[in-house]
């Protein structure tokens, strides 16, 4: 018997919560309800972070990819970058994984990965530009893998830079924008 009280309560409970719920809601059509606004699609941009790496004078840090990153963002495109397993080990001396990355470039976990150890990061640098469509940040010429992405090897989306008086320049104006 005491159960029975006890869901009846509950039941009880439960009525009056969706009652006031109902209540604080204003009655208007499904149809009329204000919907979150869209966001518009930013087209993608690969970024080579190995390769960047040494932009810089030639020397090894991850302020070209910190500069690439914010340029491409201003300029409209999401970064993402890939890395070469070995690149933590580069930079700090260990490994240092996708989310590790991502902190210190000030990114979402999503936007900075690293190859799996033994496999070169450009097929998936250059599979995600084919599927996204996006751009790609590099100086390498991806010559090796032509064949297999003729598109996405092209002067329309690979990004050539470096820096100008100190300034990182990217040949942005040369890639089509999707």
């Amino acid at each position: 018997m005491p159960e029975f009280l006890f869901l009846l309560f509950l039941t009880g409970l439960l009525c009056v919560l969706l009652f006031l719920r109902k209540q604080e809601k204003p009655d208007r059509p499904a149809a009329k309800r204000k919907r979150p606004a869209r966001t518009a699609h930013k087209p993608l941009a690969i970024i080579d972070g190995s390769n960047l790496l040494y932009w810089k004078d030639n020397a090894l840090s991850l302020d070209p990819v910190r500069d690439a990153i914010h340029m491409l963002k201003a300029s409209g495109y999401t970064p993402c970058v890939i890395f070469d397993a070995n690149a933590g080990y580069l930079v700090e001396d260990r490994y240092v994984d996708g989310p590790g990355f991502a902190r210190r470039l000030g990114l979402s976990r999503r936007q900075a990965h690293v190859v799996p150890k033994g496999r070169p990061a450009d097929p998936f640098i250059l599979g995600l530009a084919r599927d996204s469509s996006g751009i790609v940040v590099s100086r390498d010429r991806f010559r090796d893998w032509a064949e297999d992405f003729p598109a996405e090897t092209g002067p329309d989306r690979v990004v050539r830079g470096g820096y100008r008086d100190g300034r990182l320049q990217l040949n942005l104006d040369r890639v089509r924008k999707t």
